[in-house]
């Protein structure tokens, strides 16, 4: 190796993922330098999924279950959002169209 590089240990992580009636069990999985980068990326992943859910009128929870190489489960996320819309009152005009 030259000056200044250092070698940096990788790991491959696989994300289980449970989608309200739907299942993907990740085969390939995706290495990266910590666990901690791993818990984290699968915590934003949940996110980015239950964004769109309430759009769609499900209120069903996305889980994500991380394993690790050796087949481990290291972590559980699970991201859960229900949007309830609260119909205003009919005779209220709305105050921006006086």
């Amino acid at each position: 190796m030259g000056a200044g590089l250092r070698e940096v240990a990788v790991a491959r992580y696989y994300f289980d993922i449970r989608d309200g009636a739907q299942s993907a069990h990740d085969d390939e999985g995706t290495e990266f330098d910590s666990m901690d980068a791993a818990v984290q990326t699968s915590g934003q992943s949940a996110a980015e999924i239950g964004a769109n859910r309430p759009a769609k009128g499900d209120i069903s929870d996305v889980v994500i279950e991380v394993r690790d190489e050796r087949g481990r489960r290291i972590c559980t996320v699970r991201a859960s959002m229900e949007i309830k819309r609260h119909s205003p009152p009919a005779h209220d005009p709305h105050p921006w169209s006086a």
